[in-house]
């Protein structure tokens, strides 16, 4: 009976170290994969933050487009013929003087 026990107490402690041989490959292949799936995240979400982007810019040059042919004038446009009304105010100011 004491034999019995004892190689029943060898089999359980040669059961717990194959359980944490398992246990400790289990949790390296985890973080492998959960490795990979972070790179495949990261991947993903950088292609769809450019093809995003990509779609407003061309949402951007169709609005643009569309101002342009009934004749309204961009905020770009705008802030341009202010500078240049301000340059030739200041040109007119000199030659008066």
């Amino acid at each position: 009976m004491a034999n019995i026990l004892k190689d029943i107490a060898v089999l359980l402690f040669s059961a717990g170290e194959e359980i944490e041989k398992k246990a400790e490959e289990f949790r390296a292949d985890r973080e492998e994969r959960y490795e990979k799936f972070e790179g495949k995240l990261k991947e993903k979400k950088e292609k769809f933050n450019s093809a995003f982007q990509e779609e407003i810019d061309k949402a951007k040059d169709k609005l643009a487009d569309f101002t342009s042919k009934l004749g309204f004038a961009s905020r770009k446009e705008m802030d341009e013929l202010n500078r240049k009304i301000d340059e030739l105010g200041k040109k007119i100011d000199k030659l008066g003087k």
